[in-house]
């Protein structure tokens, strides 16, 4: 008699760097970093914490490789031209 194993569903592998890395939440929260907003004004529109959007744009930062909101707004403006 042969044991059945758990199979395991492998999740779809996203990538560690990269517009392609960035989850949901920070890609809502970059388009809006993009338009000039705040971190308190996208917590608000978001009705999330401050904190929260500080961690999402901390995050983008690291996956794209930049340091600057006018930089995150360059990889925004070519990845999603719909933003403006």
């Amino acid at each position: 008699m042969q044991t059945l194993k758990a199979t395991r569903r492998a999740r779809p592998t996203r990538s560690r760097s990269g517009w392609n890395a960035l989850t949901p939440a920070e890609l809502q929260v970059a388009k809006l970093v993009a338009t000039g907003l705040s971190n308190r004004a996208v917590a608000e529109e978001l009705m999330v914490s401050p904190h929260t959007v500080n961690t999402h744009v901390r995050n983008a930062f690291l996956k794209l490789d930049v340091s600057t909101r006018v930089q995150l707004t360059r990889h925004v403006l070519l990845h999603d031209a719909d933003v403006f």
